[in-house]
């Protein structure tokens, strides 16, 4: 009973340790988990836009009497100047997060421009049975790519964005035409999984690469036009395109334009997993500026963005920057090789099932411990049925509960 309650003590103790990389025992010693670096694959130290991009935390230099930018809480934003591609401040620039409807970028960049805008589109009922923000295909209509691109990057479309991949030759084709485009723009944390950016498993992008997806979409003068249009008169149901066909008016989703001086785009979004997204710019007197948020709060975005920018045109001369955007092809051939294939800081979490990771954890800590065999598996057995009660009380929470999971709304 002695050893068994010895068992018990210290199977909580690690427990916590496993999962946290805390030490377990006072006096006993871990080898501390480096901050990661993020950048253009795993296992390298290169970081494209400068070193700097690649260090956790906010990157500023600003001289005496420059106020920090007001940014709402996020987990990664920048702050960029377009006009000479360079990033003035930024804070985890190159963390792989779930973008949501930002990807629809990637998707604009990567199929519109290869498409006609008066090639014609039949709905079909997979289009209609997306998940999420619907302009509202209907299945047998006929559309125009040109309203689709509209219905994309105005109503964040998410059946636009699927009929888009469809014409582009399939969803899993049209994802990897959008893998090819971020190569070459040197997103090289951007691993796409959808046209449409709703949640997958792997999916990300960082606010670096959205960064470098906005300004080469507001270098296209006709996605440029089409991420300004305020009101677009989209199609109803229907086979023709005269007059006598209904439509109907879809807004932009963009709060900016109309209440920020000189706004020009670009794209928001929100997932439950990814939170609120967004990609703005705005352009005063021949200079441009642009800035991302990710992973924040789908109240403040708007603001968040309008103070940031604000900061931007009244300081933005006077910082010195962090780093720059690098520009389309420039990184050249090879990026493929570099381009991570998983999320690089979340990859070890998918080499081994949980069970097997918390004995190996385990071991290791006992055996500094001086504990026996049989011990151990005491111990293992602790984590296992603490992990089963665990799980089984969160089944309970959110049956309870039963909240409707909306992963996605705009």
């Amino acid at each position: 009973m002695r050893n068994s309650g010895r068992c018990v003590l210290v199977a909580c103790l690690l427990i916590g340790a496993s999962l946290t990389g805390a030490p377990a025992l006072a006096g006993t010693t871990t080898t501390p988990t480096p901050t990661p670096t993020y950048g253009s694959g795993p296992g390298t130290s290169l970081t494209v836009g400068g070193e700097r991009l690649g260090v956790a935390g906010t990157q500023l230099d600003r001289p005496g009497g420059v106020p920090a930018p007001k940014v709402p809480k996020a987990t990664s934003w920048l702050i960029a100047d377009l006009t000479n591609h360079t990033v003035l401040a930024a804070r985890n620039a190159h963390r792989g997060l779930a973008p949501a409807s930002t990807l629809k970028i990637f998707t604009a960049l990567a199929l519109a421009t290869e498409l006609s805008p008066r090639q014609v589109y039949t709905a079909k009922p997979a289009d209609a049975a997306i998940d999420g923000t619907k302009v509202g295909l209907v299945p047998g209509s006929r559309y125009t790519v040109d309203d689709l691109v509209h219905g994309l990057l105005m109503g964040s479309g998410n059946d636009c964005a699927h009929a888009l991949g469809q014409l582009s030759g399939g969803q899993a084709a049209a994802v990897a035409k959008l893998q090819a485009v971020a190569r070459d723009l040197g997103a090289l944390d951007t691993v796409p999984r959808t046209t449409s950016g709703l949640d997958a498993p792997g999916q990300t992008s960082s606010a670096y690469d959205l960064a470098l997806a906005g300004a080469a979409a507001l270098q296209n003068p006709y996605l440029a036009k089409v991420m300004t249009t305020r009101q677009y008169a989209f199609p109803g149901r229907g086979k023709s395109f005269g007059k006598s066909r209904d439509r109907f008016s879809t807004q932009n989703h963009n709060h900016l334009l109309g209440t920020l001086q000189g706004a020009t785009g670009v794209k928001n979004g929100y997932t439950v997993a990814a939170q609120a997204s967004f990609v703005g710019s705005a352009s005063r007197g021949g200079h441009s500026y642009l800035v991302v948020m990710m992973h924040t709060g789908g109240a403040t975005i708007f603001t968040g963005a309008t103070a940031m920018l604000d900061w931007a045109f009244r300081y933005g001369p006077q910082v010195t920057p962090v780093g720059t955007l690098v520009q389309p092809g420039e990184l050249g051939a090879g990026t493929e090789d570099a381009a991570p294939q998983a999320v690089p800081h979340l990859a070890g979490a998918q080499q081994a099932p949980l069970a097997d990771r918390l004995a190996n954890a385990a071991q290791v800590r006992l055996e500094r411990l001086g504990l026996s065999r049989d011990e151990l598996y005491v111990f293992v057995g602790a984590v296992l049925v603490a992990a089963l009660a665990a799980g089984s009380l969160v089944l309970r929470q959110r049956r309870s509960r039963q909240v409707r999971h909306e992963r996605f709304y705009y």
